[in-house]
C-alpha cells in the first residue's frame, strides 16, 4: 500500500481479515502473535475512520 492512498474503513476491515486469515496458516507461533497484533491495528483503524466517516 503507498503512503499517498486513502483508505476507507471497509478496507482496513477487509485488510484485518487478510492478515488474520494469514495468521490462522502460520507455524511459527511468534509470527501468529505478530500478525494478530497488526490486524488489531488495522481493525482498530478500521473503527475510528468508521466513526469520522459518519460524522
Amino acid at each position: 500500500m503507498s503512503s499517498d492512498r486513502i483508505v476507507t474503513w471497509r478496507q482496513a476491515a477487509q485488510r484485518a481479515a487478510e492478515v488474520l486469515e494469514r495468521a490462522d496458516c502460520e507455524p511459527n507461533p511468534a509470527m501468529v502473535e505478530s500478525k494478530v497484533a497488526i490486524a488489531e491495528g488495522w481493525t482498530q483503524l478500521a473503527v475510528a475512520l468508521s466513526e469520522i466517516e459518519r460524522t
